[in-house]
This record gives structure tokens, sequence and C-alpha cells, in this order.
């Protein structure tokens, strides 16, 4: 005899309630159901299964937007980078402009000095003509050597009051460039002073940068992880409970063999009896028969949920 129609319950969407191994079909979702003591548990069909392709998905997903940060972090870093050099140049470029004003500043009030020590030597050379003329005539006669030194008296003066003027002069000159250099000196060490902190300050922001990279990575790569993981065990889960339904179809299957073949030893053992009892018999178990199906097929049609 041909084997009898199983139809699961079925209906559109999740059943709300099942008992204990009681199967049920979602048609909307294509989703096979089981009830069990902890609820209604999906094991089968499109609708569980399609969740690999979502995982896998959602792996690659979450693989792309790592690797988009990562090159992203990567582009802010070489742009941080590329800026520092400039600004390293820049400032480079502005220390080497400051240095040379600063030596041509100094080389300038050095040629000034050897200008006026020049000056100052020409006029010490005049002078010590005239007082070694002064000393050659001092064998001559008392008089006239008094009117020379008073000649001499009136002339030093002029000759010393310039000779004043000059030094003075020279002693301001040296000490407006002193002046001068240290305020340049000042200035060119808080360049440098400034230079030393953004290069520290840069520093830092490198370090930093990259340790948020590491820290990026390290976050995306676990989080890959756990989710392959949980995605893993909910596939192990629904594998177990896969297993379980094909053990109870298994049993199922061989409750109607040995159904069958109890049935069909009952019609040997008809045959073998009178007409009479043979059809009385019959008709007992087409009566049985017809009970035992109406029965079954009320109980094997799940129905609606």
């Amino acid at each position: 005899m041909p084997n009898p129609i199983i139809k699961l319950k079925r209906g559109s969407g999740q059943p709300v309630n099942l008992q204990g191994s009681e199967p049920a079909f979602d048609t909307l979702n294509k989703v096979l159901y089981i009830g069990t003591s902890e609820g209604v548990l999906p094991i089968g069909g499109e609708g569980v299964f399609a969740k690999k392709t979502f995982v896998n998905s959602a792996v690659e997903a979450e693989a792309d937007l790592r690797s988009a940060a990562d090159s992203t972090l990567t582009t802010n870093l070489a742009a941080e980078v590329t800026r520092a050099e400039a600004a390293e140049s820049d400032l480079a470029d502005d220390i080497a402009a400051e240095t040379s004003a600063r030596q041509s500043a100094i080389s300038g009030a050095v040629s000034t000095l050897e200008a006026a020590d020049l000056v100052l030597d020409g006029k010490i050379s005049t002078e010590k003509g005239r007082i070694d003329a002064i000393l050659s005539a001092a064998d001559a006669d008392k008089d006239s050597f008094a009117e020379i030194v008073s000649l001499i008296n009136s002339v030093d003066l002029t000759n010393d009051n310039a000779l004043a003027s000059a030094i003075s002069s020279i002693n301001d000159d040296i000490a407006a460039e002193e002046t001068a250099r240290i305020a340049g000196d000042s200035s060119l060490q808080g360049n440098i002073d400034t230079v030393s902190s953004d290069l520290s300050a840069l520093t830092t922001r490198v370090s930093a940068a990259e340790a948020d990279i590491v820290a990026e990575e390290s976050a995306r790569i676990a989080a890959v992880s756990a989710e392959a993981a949980a995605r893993a065990s909910d596939v192990s889960g629904l594998e177990s409970d896969i297993a379980e339904v094909q053990t109870n179809l298994d049993s199922e299957s061989s409750t109607r063999a040995t159904a069958d073949t109890s049935l069909s030893n009952r019609i040997t053992a008809l045959e073998g009896a009178s007409a009479d009892s043979r059809l009385d018999a019959v008709e007992a178990d087409v009566a049985d028969h017809e009970l035992r199906i109406s029965a079954l097929e009320s109980t094997i049609d799940g129905g609606s949920y």
C-alpha cells in the first residue's frame, strides 16, 4: 500500500505556540519550526539557512568597513606627515634666513668697526708723528720751547676732544651692535624653541595616530571573530535540531512499516478463512480501518495555525 501523506501544521508567519516536538511550516517565509520546552524554535528552511549568507555578507561588509577605515587613517596619517614635513621645511628655511640675516648684520658691524679702527689708527699715527716732532725739538731754546709747548697745548686740546668724541662714538656703536646682537640672538632662540615645540607636538600626534590605528584594527578583528563564533554556534544548534527531527521522522517511518506488516499478516490470515467469515472479517476490518483512517487523517494533517 502507498505510504500515507503526512501534512504538517501550516500557516503564514511564525506560530505562536507548539506542543513539544510538534512541527509546523511557515509557508510565507519558508521556515520549518518545532515546539520545545523553551518555546517555538526554527530548525530549517530558506528563512533560517539564508542567515549563513547574511553572516557572510555581514563579515564581508565589516571587512570592507575596516579596510576603508584603515585606508582613511593611512591617508590622514600621510597627509599629517606631509604637512609636518612642509612645516619643518618652512621652519628650516626661516631659521636659515634668520641665520643669514644675523651673519650679514654681524659682518656689517665688523666692517664698520674695522673702518673705525682704521680711522682711529690714522689719527693715532698723526698724533704720534706730532709728538715725535715735539720731542725732536726738545733741545731748542727755552723761549722757543715755551712757545712751542703753549702751541702744542692749544692744539692737543682740540685733538684730544676730537679723539674722545671718536672713541665715544665707537663705544656707542659697539654698545648698539651688542644690544642688537643680544636681541637677535634672543629672537633666534625663541624661533628655535618654537620649532622644537612644534616637532615635539607633531611626534606626539603621530604616535597617537599610530596607536589609534592599532586599536581600531584590533577592535575590528575582535568584532569579526566574535560575530563568526556566534554564527557558528547558531549553525551548530540548528544542525542538532535538524538531526533530532530526522530521527523522529525515521522512527515514525519505522512505526508505519510495522503497522503495514501487521495489516498484511491479518489480510493473509483472512484469506485462509471461509468466504463468509472472511467477508465478515473484511467488512469489520474495513469499518475499523475507516475509523482508523479518519482518526489518522485528523491526526496526520496538522491543520492551520
